[in-house]
């Protein structure tokens, strides 16, 4: 199909413009809309950068002004439009330049209800449940360049219509593809008044089970039907039925159909001027039923009623090629038409009388004083191709003035005066063609080029480089000399005898990039397409502190995410798992608290999203005492010094780093010698110095950049003497890891000896601690134990 003059005018507006970012209607915005886009998301903005994943959204975030962009792919339906534009800002629904955008499933591709001034422009609209369009009240719809294919199911109760607008008034349908539909292709329904359906093609609709669907169906008044094609409808091709009164059909070309080409039914003030009905089933051009003050007029109806139509159909109802019958003749007019059969059959039915030539027609009513009984020559009915000969008797014949006639043909071209045909029409031009199509004398003009343009890749991040290929274009007439490429951010390459270039986009945006194809005629042609530039994707960085990471059961603690950093889009949600079983969130606050009633290690993870796609997750360690126990250790968190604690041997050096595992610090250890030592972290002096009967546990929280193994040893010491110890062991990783050993006390008044320390240690870092706890509780000898985050695993030494 060719372009609709909708888009072609935008398409021509968004190359004049060069467009960047795209320039929207006054007090409006454009909405993107692309599902393949990483960042899309329904709750974010709907920028080109942020755009949203569904039309859906786009159809309840549109208001007055807005354009709803989409970019290519499949989109599900049903799309409903929930505010109206205005006369100076309406509200558009487009595909973007150069690309398919199919709507499927759903009820309805698009529905409105009681909405005005929206146009819909450039979709397939394909396997709705309902009708393609279901557009109910309102005003000033346009539903343009729109493919609307199998709507419904060809079974009673599931039928469904291409296009159908209910008690809409002064609307626009045109330019469309409307086919395979279960039933009519258009259909404007109860009370629908002043709308135009023009330039559309709607064919092979049908119900199947019974013969009933047709192409264009009008049941409102003051309805213009006007330059459409309907062919291969399982019955009637254009019908004005009961309640559509004074309606138009005119320019349209109209073939093998089920049943009539053009029917009027019951209805008053029909005009039916300059259309090509041919090889329809039954009657071409019928007026039937309570119809009249008709005027048929210009039209050529040929081979109507005579041969099979529909699917091989041959059909045994109202003939000839133009039927005028029941109360209609009375008040009918039929002049300047053109009537022809390729075999016996009906020429006119009237007034209930079959007349088999023009003269007994004229003589017996009146009608068709210029009628034309001849062959139309036409291009090639075999192959459909209804368009007027040199030779045809159509030419410069028509009567100009007649009420409804237009001034350009289907094909919008004008009415042109063939100088080697004797004017023989009527009106203020004499030269008008009969039918739907005008003969144009003389050589065809140039054929231009035909531009075809690939980009590659469509969407990166930036900087991306994008190669726009336009060597697939083809010669019309002539060769192609230049291409001429404009990226659509200020940058233009050629003209130029290479058929491609390549630009690389630094600025996030969706830009069009449009190549113009020039030959040696100078004739042009032209095509858009998409390309997107997206920022790269920052996720969040999470963060997290605790009120208290270690304390006696019952521990209340509460975890603050509010130093969390936003990367690309706003931060969403924040989940809290204290890791004991109880989640909190996701939730818009950034801090939760928690109460622990058993004794244990635990790993708080804290997941933070975004509004697009990204995610991040942080862990910090809490370390639940039983309730009678008592803690020793006076600088657990080296948050403010480090004192209380040394590292041995010299040569090994004890500082304080940023990075802690619950607060803002940690110690470091690290060898400053040459060659390969031990790095011990102990406490000096002890932390218990006077020990009662009961258990010590030792514990820290430790990590490395360098896999190593690292123990945590216990030893008692009595009048200078060891009476006893224990130790543990854990392999080191880059995350924090909880080790942990207890001791049973021997001897009551010891002191407690706490060394964490790694072998083998070459010169740089050894290793870092944070938390450290040396906890005396009453009670009997528990089970030495080295810990990691969700894994407990035994040892004892």
């Amino acid at each position: 199909m060719a372009p609709s003059r909708w888009a072609t005018a935008l398409l021509a507006a968004l190359v004049t413009l060069s467009v960047v970012a795209y320039p929207v209607q006054a007090l409006g915005t454009t909405r993107y809309v692309d599902k393949n886009d990483p960042m899309c998301s329904d709750t974010g903005p709907g920028t080109a950068v942020l755009p949203y994943c569904t039309i859906v959204k786009g159809g309840t975030a549109a208001i007055a002004g807005d354009t709803v962009r989409v970019e290519a792919g499949s989109y599900t339906g049903m799309v409903t439009v929930s505010n109206s534009g205005t006369s100076t800002n309406p509200i558009t629904f487009t595909a973007a330049p150069g690309a398919t955008v199919t709507v499927t499933g759903g009820a309805n591709g698009f529905k409105l209800t009681n909405k005005s001034y929206v146009t819909i422009a450039g979709f397939t609209v394909t396997a709705t449940s309902g009708h393609g369009f279901n557009v109910s009240g309102g005003s000033y719809v346009t539903i343009d360049g729109n493919t609307v294919t199998y709507a419904g199911q060809p079974v009673s109760g599931q039928i469904a219509n291409g296009i159908k607008l209910t008690g809409t008034a002064d609307s626009t349908v045109s330019d469309n593809i409307v086919e395979h539909n279960s039933d009519h292709g258009i259909y404007l329904a109860a009370s629908t008044a002043r709308v135009v359906v023009e330039r559309n093609k709607t064919n092979f609709n049908a119900r199947q089970y019974e013969r009933s669907a047709g192409g264009i169906r009008s049941i409102g008044p003051d309805n213009s039907i006007v330059d459409n094609v309907v062919h291969d409808n399982e019955d009637t091709g254009i019908q004005f039925a009961t309640g559509s009164d004074n309606g138009l059909a005119a320019g349209n070309v109209v073939y093998n159909n089920g049943d009539h080409g053009i029917d009027n039914l019951n209805v008053t003030g029909g005009r039916m001027i300059g259309n090509t009905v041919y090889r329809n089933c039954t009657s071409g051009i019928n007026v039937e039923g309570t119809s009249g003050n008709f005027i048929v007029a210009n039209n050529v109806a040929f081979d109507n009623a005579v041969y099979p139509a529909y699917n091989g159909i041959s059909c045994a109802r109202r003939a000839g090629n133009i039927g005028i019958w029941d109360s209609a003749p009375a008040t009918t007019t039929a002049n300047h038409n053109l009537v022809w059969l390729t075999t016996t059959g009906t020429q006119y039915s009237w007034a209930g009388s079959a007349y088999n030539t023009l003269a007994g027609l004229q003589t017996a009513s009146g009608q068709e004083a210029n009628g034309i009984y001849g062959d139309p020559q036409v291009a090639s009915p075999a192959t459909w191709d209804l368009r007027l000969t040199s030779s045809s008797p159509a030419i410069d014949s028509a009567n100009s003035s007649a009420t409804g006639a237009r001034s350009t043909d289907i094909l919008g071209k004008p009415r042109s005066d063939v100088s080697t045909v004797t004017n023989t029409g009527a009106g203020t031009r004499l030269y008008d063609d009969r039918g739907a199509y005008e003969y144009q004398e003389g050589p065809p003009p140039p054929a231009p080029p035909n531009a075809a343009l690939s980009l590659s890749p469509t969407a990166g991040t930036v900087p991306v480089a994008v190669t726009a290929n336009a060597s697939a274009s083809t010669a019309g007439d002539s060769p192609i000399a230049t291409y001429t490429f404009d990226f659509g951010d200020g940058t233009v390459v050629g003209p130029q005898a290479g058929s491609s270039a390549t630009h690389t986009y630094t600025t996030a945006n969706i830009y069009t990039v449009t190549v113009t194809v020039t030959d040696t005629n100078g004739l042009t042609s032209l095509i858009s397409k998409s390309v997107s530039a997206r920022a790269p994707i920052v996720p969040p960085t999470a963060a997290v502190s605790l009120n208290q990471s270690t304390g006696t059961a019952p521990l209340a603690v509460t975890a603050n995410a509010s130093a969390t950093t936003a990367g690309s889009s706003p931060i969403a949600t924040y989940t809290f798992d204290f890791g004991d079983g109880t989640v909190v969130g996701p939730q818009a606050g950034s801090s939760a608290s928690h109460t622990y009633t058993t004794p244990g290690s635990y790993t708080i993870t804290v997941t933070v999203a975004d509004t697009g796609i990204s995610s991040d997750d942080v862990t910090a360690g809490v370390t639940v005492n039983s309730g009678s126990g008592t803690e020793l250790v006076g600088n657990t968190g080296f948050e403010t010094n480090s004192t209380g604690w040394n590292s041995t041997p010299a040569g090994t050096t004890l500082t304080r780093v940023a990075g802690g595992h619950s607060g803002s610090f940690a110690a470091e250890l690290a060898n400053t010698l040459g060659s390969s030592v031990s790095c011990t972290l102990n406490d000096s002096p002890n932390w218990e110095t006077s020990t009662a009967s009961g258990t010590v546990t030792g514990s820290a929280w430790v990590r490395a950049t360098t896999p190593r193994t690292i123990r945590l040893k216990l030893t008692e010491y009595s009048g200078g003497s060891n009476v006893g110890s224990t130790s543990t062991t854990l392999t080191l990783g880059t995350d924090w890891q909880r080790i942990s050993v207890s001791y049973a006390v021997s001897t009551p008044g010891s002191s407690i000896d706490f060394n964490l320390y790694t072998t083998g240690n070459p010169t740089g870092q050894c290793f870092q601690a944070d938390d450290v706890s040396l906890l005396h509780t009453a009670g009997s000898l528990m089970k030495a134990v080295n810990e990691q985050p969700g894994n407990l695993e035994g040892g004892v030494s």
